[in-house]
């Protein structure tokens, strides 16, 4: 009995695994379509896109907004915070986590990414793989193992990491990290599913080659470590401003009840096609491509014009209520900085500032930042002598926004108290 209730748990996991994986490669096959088409047509057909992305960003807001409100913005967090109170109730999660959800944000983001927006589809796919994890979970729980709702959750989550940077490291730090910090009591039985996990998906799906082709840079330069210091400072201070202003203008655009709301997606998707139109192709899309033809080219590939304009992108397009992620594009934004704080070091090696940039933005945006200095060591292929200063990069800018945010929350007080006395 005991082993014909294993052969039908191992089953039922093996097949979770496969059909999640099959199902977020061949979304973000489609997701990278999608991109490459918006980027063709505006270099096609320059004016039709201030037809076509202002109207695809209504369709993708309002699919969000009618039938599924928490596939937009990033709420993976708020059903994590929810586990934590009690870790087996789908019930409390259910509005971020569940099927309806996963069919909306896929539809959504695709709908979005063909428009000409700036979402990428990494926060997506690890949202969708813990949706699909927590479904499967407590439709298919008398049949599984008694494992915890929020042990399925984070191993989702991981998976989903895993699969769309190809990097199964990162995926496992990733859940490590989440658990760890949100003090999780069943620790060891999370990372251990988390783990098995990671290890079957990419037995099966694991690519070779790393997801970016970068050559290997040497950080042993000492004259080089004070404009890396400032490079993943001001990346910090940035990706704080970035989050904190992407965060206020999305709720304030879900917080609008009246039908007036239907005229803010077309209003910033016209925004949107402006910028696209004058800074290039360079400043919108998901980001990956962006990333590897600058990693690609020996000199400054990208300018004040393309990160400023896929900065002002990528908050609009996710202030729109459209759903995507901000992984991508944080990585995108922080290999901008990079690029152009590699300006004030003569004959130094352009990659390594990008590397620097893309890790430190990243950090704050995702909020975890081993996983971030993971993420950027394995989809660049660096040798193992680089992880100290991706880490470094990733603390430093956390630093940074932990300071600027006590600062901000103590003058915040300080003036309520000021007005109360008065």
């Amino acid at each position: 009995m005991k082993l014909e209730k294993f052969l039908k748990s191992s089953v039922l996991i093996l097949s979770l695994l496969i059909s999640t994986a099959v199902f977020i490669i061949a979304y973000c096959h489609i997701f990278d379509e999608a991109g490459l088409a918006a980027k063709k047509r505006l270099l096609d057909y320059p004016l039709l896109t201030f037809f076509i992305t202002p109207f695809f960003f209504w369709i993708s807001a309002y699919l969000c907004r009618r039938y599924s409100p928490n596939a937009s913005g990033h709420h993976l967090q708020s059903a994590i915070n929810q586990l934590k109170k009690d870790s087996n109730s789908f019930e409390k999660v259910s509005d971020f986590l569940n099927a309806r959800l996963v069919i909306v944000k896929t539809v959504s983001s695709l709908i979005s990414s063909f428009g000409g927006g700036s979402l990428g589809k990494e926060g997506p796919s690890v949202h969708m793989s813990a949706g699909i994890f927590a479904v499967f979970a407590d439709r298919y729980k008398r049949f599984l193992p008694k494992i915890n709702l929020e042990t399925w959750v984070i191993s989702g989550g991981a998976v989903g990491l895993t699969l769309v940077f190809n990097a199964p490291v990162a995926g496992i730090v990733f859940a490590a990290e989440k658990l760890f910090k949100m003090g999780y009591k069943s620790l060891k039985q999370s990372i251990l599913l988390a783990i098995i996990s990671v290890i079957l998906v990419s037995i099966v799906f694991h690519k070779s080659n790393s997801m970016f082709l970068f050559h290997e840079v040497s950080f042993g330069n000492e004259a080089m470590w004070w404009p890396l210091i400032f490079t993943a400072a001001i990346c910090g201070l940035l990706a704080f401003i970035f989050k904190s202003v992407c965060s206020y203008l999305y709720l304030k655009v879900c917080s609008i009840k009246s039908n007036l709301w239907h005229i803010v997606p077309v209003a910033l998707g016209l925004v949107v096609a402006c910028i696209n139109f004058y800074s290039g192709i360079y400043s919108f899309s998901g980001g990956i491509q962006t990333i590897q033809q600058a990693l690609s080219s020996d000199h400054t590939l990208l300018s004040y014009k393309e990160v400023g304009g896929r900065i002002l992108n990528t908050i609009l397009t996710f202030s729109s209520g459209s759903a995507g992620g901000l992984i991508a594009p944080a990585m995108a934004i922080g290999a901008g900085i990079g690029s152009i704080a590699s300006t004030v070091a003569l004959n130094a090696d352009v990659g390594i500032f990008l590397l620097i940039g893309m890790a430190a933005f990243l950090s704050v945006v995702l909020g975890e930042p081993i996983t971030a200095a993971i993420i950027i060591f394995e989809t660049t292929g660096q040798d193992i002598q680089a992880l100290p200063f991706l880490l470094g990069a990733t603390i430093i800018s956390l630093m940074i926004w932990k300071v600027v945010e006590k600062i901000i929350n103590f003058r915040f007080l300080e003036r309520n108290l000021g007005n109360s006395r008065s």
